[in-house]
C-alpha cells in the first residue's frame, strides 16, 4: 500500500526513478517484507536538518528509537537479545524501559499500553510508532507523507539545546546582557527558620582487621538571624569529642558599616601560628562577604572525574570552562577579585550527570578598594591539650589602587619565643600583570611572593620565606621556603595543551630538600593525555629520585571507557606503578569501575570492584579491594534532607545542602488583585525561567518552581517567562525579581499572575440613513475613577479592541474633541461596561458607538 502511495507523491523524474528502483528491487525478492526501511530528512529547531531512519508498515511511520534519542543525547542501551531500549530522559530521575519481550513501556515508573502493532524490531534497532515519542516523552514528531519528511518539537530541555545554549553563553563570555530588576525583595531575619539536613553513612571492613564504621551528620538553621550550621561525626573507633565536631553561627549583613560579619563557635583565624586544633571563640570583620571588581588572575588546578567537562562560575557568572584530561586533571585562570573570591565549580558527566564544588580562594594579595579600612578582629580558645588562649587583630587600608597596606597583631599563649607577634604587610601592583606582596611577622618569619602574567598567558610566581632561627610559634624547624612556578598554555594548530613546572627547596639546619615537577596536559591524536614528571633531590643521598607517570584515556566500542597509568622510576630504570581502570555506565544511573594496581616496589597488588549508583535521594557506593597484603571492602551512601516552610514539604536530594539557600517560586492567579497570595487563589502551572542560577525542579503539576544549590549571601536576579503562560489573558507584571539568597531556607517568590479582560466593538457612521464603520476614531477606556487606561484608534472596518483590563467598572467614550474637528456627533456620550472576574478573562464585546454629522 505504502508503494503505491510513493508512486503517487513522485512528482519529478529523480523521485519515480527513486520509486521503480524501490519497486523493482522489492519484485525482485521472494517474500515481500511487512515494512519499509529508509532515511528521511528531519527538521529540528536550533538544529537545522539531521536524517534519521524510518520504517513504514500500512501507512503508519515507525522512527528508530536509538537513533531519535542519539540526536538529542538521550541515554538510551540497545539489548538485541532481550529486545528492549533503556535509559533516562534528561536526568537518571526519569528513567524509561521499552521491552517488546513483554510489551510493556515503562517511563517515570509508569507503564504505558504497549502491543505489538506499536514498534518494528529488526536485529540492529528498535523502532515505535511516531505519534507515541510525543504521548509518552513529549517528543512530538509529525511525518508529513507527501514531503517525506518529519518536523519535530519538543518543550523539553534536551541535552543537546542545553549544549547548543552552552555553546552561545560561552561564546558570548562577557557580553551578557544585563537585565534590571522591577522588583527587590527585602531581606528578613527570622528568629528561628530552616532547615537543611545532610547525612552520610560509611562502613570499612579490613581482613584481619578491625571494622570502621562512620556516620556524618550536619544541621543548618536560621537562629537569631544568623546562620547556624553544626556537622557532627561519629566512628566507632575514636571518641565523640568536642574537637572533632564543627559548630558555627554567623550573622552576615553586607550593607552594614560596623560589623559586616559576626562569627562565634568553630572560627576560621587566618593564623600565621602553628594550630593543630580548631579554635572556639568569635570574630568580628567589616569585610563584606562579596566578590567586588577584579584586579588580576590566578590559576587554578585541579583533579575531577577523567573527560568530564568543568564550567567555572564566579560570583554566579560563568567565566569559562573546559575537559579534564586522561588523569582528571584541569586548570583555569580565574579572575581575582578584592578580599576571598568564591568560586564554584560544575562538572558534567558524559551522559547528563552534574556535580557543583563550591571552595573559598584565599588570595596572598590583601588588596582593599582605594581609601577603605578594613578589620578583622578573632579571639578564643585552641582545643588542645593545654587550651591555649589566641587572639589575632588585623587591619588593611587601601592607600590607592594599586597599593594596600596593612599590620596587625597575633597572641597564642605559651609560645616561648614570644606569645605576642606584631606583623606588618603589603601587596603592590607594580605593573598591570606584575604583583608583589610582602609581610614580616616580628620573631617569627618574612615572606615575599613576587607574580607575572603575559599577555600570551605564561605565569611566573617566586616565593621566598625566611623563617627566624629561634622562633617556636611555627611547629617546624625550617630556615627557608623558596619555590618558583610556571605555567603556560601550549597552542598548536592541531594540538592544545597546558603545561606547569614547578621546584620548591626546603632550607633545614643540617640539610636542604629540593622537589620539581614537570606536567604536561593535552589531547594527542584525540587521546585525553596526562604526562608527569617529578624529581626529589637531598644533599644527604647519592642521587636524585626522578619517576614519571602517564595517564591516558580511550574511548572503546560500547561506551567503555579505558584508563591506563603508568608509572616509571627514571633513577633505577624501573617499574614503579601499574594501574589500569575500565568503566562503563550501567542500570541507567549506575557506574561500574574495574581496576587492577600493582605497587612494584613495595610488591603490592590489588583488585578492585566497584558500584556507584545515584538516586534521586542518596548517592551510594560498594566497593571491594582484594589483594595480597589485605582486602577491604567498603559501603556508603550520603545524601540530604531539604525543608521548605513556605509550603510545608520535604525534599530529598543527593546533594549537600547545609549552608546553601534555596527559592520557590509560586505563581498564583491573582483573583482580587492585591498581590498577595490567598488561600482561594489556586496556583498556576507552566510557567518558565529565562535564566536561573542553580539546579530547578518542578512540582507534579508543574506549578512550584523549586531552584536549589544557590551560594549564599550573593543578590540574585531570578527573570520569568512572563510568555511562558498558557492563556494570553494572564500577565506577570514584574517579571525580574532580586532577592538576597539566605542560608539553610528556601525564600519564597509569590508570582502574582493577573487575569485582564479584553473589551471590544464597533464605531459607526450613519450618513443618510446608512451606517457603516468608520476607521481611525479614537476611543478613550476610563476607570471608576475616571482615570484614563487606554486610548483605541478603531480599524478601517470601524473595529476596535484592547486586553489589558483588570476587574472592574469602566466606561467606554468616543474623543469628543477628534469628533468636534472632524464635525461630528455621538449619539451615545458615555457606555459604561463590567469586566468581571473570570479564570480565563472575561470578554465585553457589546460596545457600540454611531456617528452622525453635527448638521443632521
Amino acid at each position: 500500500m505504502f508503494k503505491k502511495h510513493l508512486l503517487s507523491i513522485c512528482k519529478s523524474k529523480s523521485y519515480l526513478l527513486i520509486a521503480l528502483l524501490f519497486l523493482g528491487f522489492s519484485a525482485m525478492a521472494q517474500d515481500f517484507p511487512v515494512y519499509d526501511e529508509f532515511t528521511v530528512e528531519m527538521n529540528v529547531p536550533r538544529m537545522g536538518v539531521v536524517e534519521i531512519p524510518i520504517a513504514i508498515k500500512e501507512e503508519t511511520a515507525y522512527i528508530s528509537v536509538t537513533e531519535l534519542f542519539d540526536i538529542f543525547s538521550l541515554k538510551n542501551e540497545f539489548d538485541s537479545e532481550a529486545g528492549s531500549v533503556s535509559g533516562f530522559i534528561i536526568n537518571p530521575n526519569q528513567s524509561y524501559l521499552i521491552d517488546t519481550k513483554n510489551n510493556i513501556l515503562t517511563y517515570r515508573s509508569e507503564n504505558y499500553n504497549f502491543s505489538a502493532s506499536d514498534y518494528i524490531l529488526t536485529p540492529t534497532d528498535l523502532y515505535i510508532r511516531s505519534d507515541l515519542f510525543g504521548k509518552i516523552f513529549g517528543l512530538y514528531t509529525n511525518f508529513n507523507f507527501r514531503e517525506l519528511n518529519i518536523s519535530f518539537k519538543s518543550e523539553l530541555q534536551l541535552p543537546v539545546f542545553t549544549r547548543l545554549r552552552q555553546n552561545r553563553l560561552r561564546g558570548g563570555i562577557s557580553r551578557q546582557t544585563v537585565f534590571e530588576p522591577d522588583t527587590v525583595l527585602p531581606r528578613k531575619n527570622s528568629l528561628l527558620k530552616g532547615g537543611m539536613l545532610d547525612w552520610g553513612v560509611i562502613s570499612t571492613q579490613q581482613t584481619n582487621g578491625v571494622t570502621d564504621n562512620r556516620v556524618n551528620l550536619g544541621i543548618g538553621a536560621m537562629i537569631l538571624g544568623g546562620e547556624t550550621n553544626v556537622l557532627l561525626n561519629y566512628s566507632n573507633r575514636v571518641p565523640f569529642t568536642s574537637r572533632n565536631q564543627f559548630y558555627q553561627w554567623r550573622y552576615v549583613n553586607n550593607d552594614s558599616k560596623l560589623f559586616k560579619q559576626v562569627t562565634a563557635g568553630k572560627i576560621f583565624t587566618g593564623a600565621t601560628s602553628s594550630l593543630f586544633a580548631p579554635v572556639v571563640g568569635v570574630q568580628f570583620s567589616n569585610s563584606p562577604l562579596l566578590n567586588r571588581r577584579s584586579y588580576g588572575t590566578y590559576v587554578l588546578n585541579d583533579y575531577t572525574e577523567a573527560n568530564w567537562t568543568v564550567e567555572l562560575y564566579v560570583n554566579n557568572v560563568l567565566v569559562n570552562y573546559t575537559k579534564a584530561d586522561a588523569s582528571g586533571f584541569f586548570s583555569f585562570e580565574v579572575p581575582l577579585m578584592y578580599g576571598n573570591t568564591s568560586v564554584a565549580l560544575q562538572f558534567y558527566g558524559p551522559y547528563g550527570e552534574e556535580r557543583r564544588e563550591e571552595r573559598i580562594i584565599n588570595i596572598p594579595y590583601n588588596f582593599v578598594p582605594e581609601k577603605k579600612l578594613e578589620y578583622t578582629l578573632s579571639a578564643g580558645v585552641v582545643e588542645d591539650r593545654d587550651n591555649r588562649k589566641f587572639s589575632r587583630f588585623q587591619m588593611n587600608y587601601g592607600l590607592s589602587r594599586n597599593v594596600s597596606l596593612g599590620a596587625g597583631v597575633e597572641y597564642l599563649s605559651e609560645v616561648s619565643s614570644g606569645e605576642v607577634m606584631p606583623f606588618v604587610q603589603s601587596s603592590f601592583k607594580l605593573a598591570p600583570n606584575l604583583l608583589l606582596t610582602t609581610s614580616y611577622n616580628l620573631g617569627v618569619k618574612g615572606e615575599g611572593l613576587l607574580s607575572y602574567r603575559t599577555v600570551r598567558g605564561q605565569q611566573f610566581d617566586l616565593n621566598y620565606v625566611k623563617y627566624h632561627e629561634d622562633q617556636t610559634a611555627i611547629n617546624y624547624n625550617y630556615l627557608e621556603e623558596r619555590k618558583f612556578s610556571f605555567s603556560s598554555p601550549i597552542r598548536f594548530r592541531h594540538f592544545s595543551a597546558f603545561t606547569r613546572f614547578r621546584v620548591d627547596q626546603l632550607v633545614l639546619p643540617n640539610t636542604e630538600f629540593t622537589t620539581a615537577q614537570w606536567l604536561v596536559s593535552g589531547v594527542l591524536f584525540g587521546i585525553s593525555t596526562n604526562a608527569t614528571t617529578f624529581a626529589i633531590f637531598n644533599d644527604r643521598l647519592n642521587k636524585p629520585t626522578i619517576y614519571s607517570s602517564l595517564s591516558q584515556t580511550y574511548r572503546l566500542p560500547a561506551r567503555f571507557l579505558f584508563t591506563p597509568q603508568v608509572q616509571y622510576d627514571l633513577s633505577d630504570n624501573a617499574l614503579r606503578n601499574l594501574n589500569l581502570e575500565v568503566e562503563r555506565v550501567i542500570f541507567r544511573n549506575g557506574f561500574l569501575n574495574l581496576s587492577y594496581e600493582n605497587n612494584f616496589i613495595r610488591n603490592v597488588y590489588n583488585f578492585e570492584i566497584g558500584l556507584r549508583y545515584n538516586l534521586n535521594f542518596a548517592q551510594t557506593s560498594a566497593t571491594a579491594r582484594i589483594g595480597n597484603r589485605y582486602s577491604s571492602f567498603i559501603q556508603s551512601a550520603r545524601g540530604s534532607l531539604r525543608y521548605d516552610d513556605n509550603l510545608g514539604r520535604l525534599h530529598a536530594s543527593d546533594r549537600n545542602a547545609v549552608g546553601r539557600g534555596g527559592i520557590s517560586i509560586i505563581p498564583f492567579l491573582d483573583a482580587n488583585g492585591n498581590g498577595q497570595k490567598e488561600e482561594n487563589e489556586r496556583l498556576v502551572s507552566g510557567l518558565k525561567l529565562l535564566a536561573n542560577p542553580g539546579v530547578v525542579t518542578r512540582d507534579k503539576n508543574d506549578e512550584v518552581i523549586r531552584i536549589d544549590d544557590l551560594q549564599s549571601y550573593v543578590k540574585t536576579l531570578i527573570k520569568l517567562d512572563a510568555t511562558s503562560l498558557e492563556n494570553i489573558a494572564w500577565k506577570i507584571e514584574n517579571p525580574f525579581v532580586e532577592l538576597e539568597i539566605l542560608p539553610n531556607q528556601y525564600r519564597a517568590i509569590y508570582v502574582p499572575v493577573k487575569v485582564l479582560g479584553e473589551v471590544s466593538g464597533m464605531v459607526y457612521l450613519k450618513e443618510n440613513g446608512n451606517a457603516k464603520g468608520q476607521g481611525r476614531i479614537r476611543v478613550h477606556i476610563f476607570d471608576a475613577e475616571g482615570n484614563l487606561v487606554r486610548s483605541i484608534l478603531t480599524e478601517t472596518d470601524g473595529y476596535f479592541n484592547y486586553l489589558g483590563l483588570a476587574p472592574g467598572n469602566y466606561t467606554a467614550e468616543v474623543d469628543s474633541l477628534q469628533l468636534e474637528n472632524l464635525g461630528l456627533k455621538s449619539n451615545t456620550a458615555r457606555i459604561p461596561f463590567t469586566i468581571q472576574y473570570e479564570e480565563y478573562g472575561a470578554v465585553v464585546d457589546s460596545v457600540e458607538f454611531t456617528l452622525t454629522n453635527q448638521e443632521e
